[in-house]
């Protein structure tokens, strides 16, 4: 995206012939004189995931009955974060008391 550096307003593209942007609102053109060239290739590196919670977060106190969504079992131990913005709701983590699956609802 290129804008005018008269006006502010965003440059429209012509490529036929002489390829050129100009701005609709007031008289400023800029000829492209040449294609771009890319002097420079970087890959980029996948970044690791880190979870949001591990299983030394979620406490071994607390218990409720919510089905595990892998195994099955009723039963699993649950804590309530604020991960979001506060005008969101809290998310609460869950891990199976069985197969120590952990998952999270909204």
């Amino acid at each position: 995206m290129e804008f005018c550096p008269t006006c502010g307003n965003l440059l429209r593209y012509e490529g036929s012939g002489n390829s050129r942007f100009f701005c609709s609102t007031c008289p400023y053109v800029a000829y492209i004189e040449r294609q771009v060239e890319i002097k420079k290739k970087q890959l980029l590196v996948k970044k690791s995931i880190e979870p949001v919670v591990t299983k030394d977060d979620i406490p071994t106190a607390a218990e409720t009955e919510a089905p595990c969504p892998r195994c099955g079992h009723d039963k699993a131990y649950f804590k309530s974060m604020q991960i979001r913005s506060a005008d969101e709701p809290e998310s609460r983590f869950y891990r199976c008391l069985k197969c120590e699956f952990t998952w999270r609802e909204e």
